[in-house]
């Protein structure tokens, strides 16, 4: 999903519509959206070594294949994907080289520190998995306020899942001894952040709406409207069935997200 919203974006958003042709079959181009995609992969390979233990708790099922993988060829394929990331970075230039070597580090500190500091273990999730979109924009020398509004509006959506997986996670969380906002502050208070969270959201897509298209505005309506009926689901209900249907409700966001993008 990551590398199809890339070029999606690095095609109809930051190319104009007589270069769409040349950024198709510009080499660099494909090396920034591979490097980004595969540099996030290693952060979520070392990611999952901090979470195994709690992730046995919590989702038993999904975790059988990591414990038949061994933490050693788990730590191997995760370099290895590091390593072509960085060969492919610098190819393009040796500042994408070190930019996606400090997006690495990032990813690494977040794994080994940030993640275990409420809030600030959710902001920088959400950050760091824009992260690419912000590198393939800088490659095709493109900002705006609309697509910067669109970002926040993303990253907003990337936070209050951070929060709700909290509350998916909130057994295994407390048995293993990890702060999280669902084990310091409560299940009701992390319950008020999301809703909180979903209030901001809206906030950017209103004062920014004039500047999408009709299709783009429609998406971004709709994306709201995914958001907050997810958020509310959550407000009643403590079993993981009924938190798994809201979560669904985010899957759902981001294909939609990617969606909107050719339009913005």
């Amino acid at each position: 999903m990551l590398v199809t919203g890339q070029y999606l974006a690095a095609l109809f958003v930051f190319a104009n519509e007589r270069d769409r042709i040349s950024t198709l079959f510009d080499p660099s181009t494909h090396l920034v959206i591979w490097s980004g995609a595969l540099v996030l992969s290693f952060g979520f390979l070392i990611n999952s070594f901090y979470d195994l233990e709690s992730d046995r708790i919590n989702r038993p099922k999904q975790t059988a294949f990591e414990r038949l993988v061994s933490k050693r060829t788990s730590l191997r394929i995760a370099l290895s994907l590091l390593l072509i990331a960085m060969i492919m970075a610098v190819l393009v230039s040796y500042r994408a080289f070190i930019f996606y070597g400090l997006y690495a580090f990032a990813l690494w500190l977040y794994s080994h520190k940030l993640r275990t500091i409420p809030i600030i273990s959710h902001s920088s999730a959400a950050i760091l998995a824009l992260v690419p979109f912000f590198g393939i924009s800088v490659y095709q020398q493109y900002l705006s306020i609309h697509t910067f509004a669109f970002g926040a509006l993303l990253g907003l959506t990337l936070f209050s899942r951070e929060l709700l997986k909290d509350l998916m996670m909130f057994k295994g969380d407390v048995i293993v001894g990890r702060p999280t906002v669902a084990s310091e502050y409560g299940l009701d208070q992390t319950r008020f952040a999301l809703l909180i969270s979903n209030s901001i959201a809206w906030i950017p897509a209103f004062f920014t709406r004039d500047l999408f298209s009709d299709i783009a505005e429609k998406g971004i309506f709709l994306i709201l409207i995914v958001l907050t009926l997810s958020n509310l689901a959550t407000l009643k209900t403590n079993e993981l069935k009924d938190l798994r249907w809201a979560h669904l409700g985010y899957k759902v966001i981001i294909i939609l997200g990617i969606l909107t993008i050719p339009f913005l």
